[in-house]
């Protein structure tokens, strides 16, 4: 009977998303210097799933990475000895503890028979039984585990927690929430942990440039999202209210394959319907042509050519991500601009407006790049300050007297923004400062983004 009990358990259905998530997390973890953005691994993984499982893939996989530190807190008082475990068991019972404590509709029960398995075929019948034991007293103390994480997260919100308890609470790094600390205050450095924490909604740009745009918005509306700006919508609470039916995700994928639509996040939307509105209020510049110099996969591109900002000039080091604006630009029926690989720093041509979007520590994006916990480094974002340096004074050598630079960072970091522009600055007579502003998120889980607008003087 023992040896048939053995064949059964190795033998044992185990889904494909908790296989797949114990294994992107286990290699994010141990190797998190690897830059392969985690939409790609997780494309990758998903691509032999369905699509309950793909989702399932991907929310174990995001909600693990958000809230590691307070798995395990939750977890460290079921282990005698956590560290002497090696890590993919500790993995495992991470992925155990979020199912539990923090994913709807999955039954306990499913939850701790599976990873039983998984934990028995990879590392034999005493971990497996150790996993057992850990995991049913997780389900037994759920509630009081569960209400003791909504109190610490209510605290983070209020601003009511240290440095070391808002680091456990949004597991982020302990130097990064001493850094928001330093720079913004304590109550605004918990805001930013706290919105490291959610779950961002979904949300779409509407393709203005097209015959009924406004309308689109509007049908959307009614339904019950959101409006963003004066050209998109977000389903932000319908989560809480209803799911989105299936019959509605077909339809808005039916929209963006038709070029109606573009996924894109609420803040950018927000920043570049401001940008366009600036540009359109100089006379001098509303028709100009314009140098996106850092333009990546091209959301902004796209975003201004659609408010009919002449976009002339795209740059990006990255092939790949050209590959992209150039399928984004024939899906939405714009008029390409030139496209060239290169770097921000090899432009030769004079430009009248130049955006800079540029490469950043991306420290206002941790709730959609949930990764970058593992990935910053006070040392990265020194180097981010240092490349920001060398791309803004190359610009500005290109950009035409009386014209317009804007600068752009989704970092929650002054050295990269405010002090980044201030050292830009000193000295320079030919340079004069109409403003800076940052669009934190509207909805939780949002980018925060950091926009400077400098002219040359003619």
């Amino acid at each position: 009977m023992v040896e048939k009990r053995k064949k059964t358990s190795q033998n044992a259905v185990v889904s494909g998303a908790r296989q797949a998530a114990l294994e992107i997390l286990s290699q994010l973890f141990r190797r998190p210097e690897d830059a392969t953005p985690l939409p790609v691994i997780l494309a990758r993984a998903g691509a032999s799933l369905d699509g309950r499982e793909a989702a399932r893939l991907s929310e174990l996989t995001y909600g693990v990475l958000r809230r590691h530190a307070a798995l395990d807190a939750a977890l460290a008082g079921f282990l005698k000895k956590p560290e002497a475990l090696s890590f993919q068991v500790r993995m495992l019972l991470r992925l155990g503890a979020y199912e539990i404590l923090f994913m709807d509709g999955v039954p306990a029960r499913a939850t701790v028979n599976e990873l039983v398995n998984l934990a028995r075929r990879r590392f034999g019948q005493g971990l497996g039984g150790l996993v057992n034991g850990v995991l049913r007293a997780v389900d037994r103390e759920s509630e009081t585990l569960r209400r003791a994480a909504r109190e610490k997260e209510t605290l983070l919100e209020q601003g009511g927690l240290g440095a070391e308890g808002m680091a456990e609470a949004s597991s982020l790094p302990l130097w990064l929430i001493s850094l928001w600390t330093e720079q913004y205050g304590v109550g605004q450095a918990s805001r930013f942990a706290a919105n490291a924490l959610a779950h961002p909604a979904p949300c779409w740009r509407v393709n203005m440039a097209k015959a009924g745009g406004g309308t689109l918005v509007e049908r959307w509306v009614e339904r019950g999202y959101v409006p963003v700006g004066k050209g998109g919508f977000s389903s932000q609470g319908l989560e809480r209210n209803r799911p989105e039916e299936e019959s509605e995700r077909d339809a808005l994928a039916s929209l963006e394959r038709q070029g109606d639509l573009t996924r894109q996040g609420a803040t950018s939307q927000l920043a570049v319907e401001y940008l366009a509105s600036w540009i359109r209020a100089e006379k001098t510049l509303a028709d100009a042509p314009l140098w996106d110099a850092c333009c990546g996969r091209g959301g902004k591109t796209t975003a201004l050519l659609e408010k009919g900002v002449h976009v002339a000039l795209a740059s990006e080091p990255a092939s790949f991500r050209l590959e992209e604006l150039k399928s984004a630009l024939e899906r939405l029926g714009l008029p390409q601009p030139q496209l060239r690989c290169s770097p921000a720093q090899e432009g030769d041509a004079p430009f009248p407006l130049i955006l800079l979007d540029v490469p950043c520590s991306g420290t206002g994006t941790l709730a959609r790049n949930a990764e970058l916990r593992l990935r910053l480094s006070p040392e990265r974002l020194a180097e981010a300050v240092r490349l920001q340096a060398d791309i803004l004074h190359h610009a500005w050598d290109k950009l035409l007297p009386g014209g317009a630079l804007f600068y752009v960072t989704c970092a929650l970091n002054r050295e990269e923004n405010e002090g980044q522009i201030a050292r830009f600055l000193e000295g320079r007579e030919d340079v004069r400062l109409e403003e800076e502003r940052a669009f934190l998120p509207v909805f939780p889980g949002q980018d925060a983004l950091f926009l400077a607008i400098l002219r040359k003087e003619a």
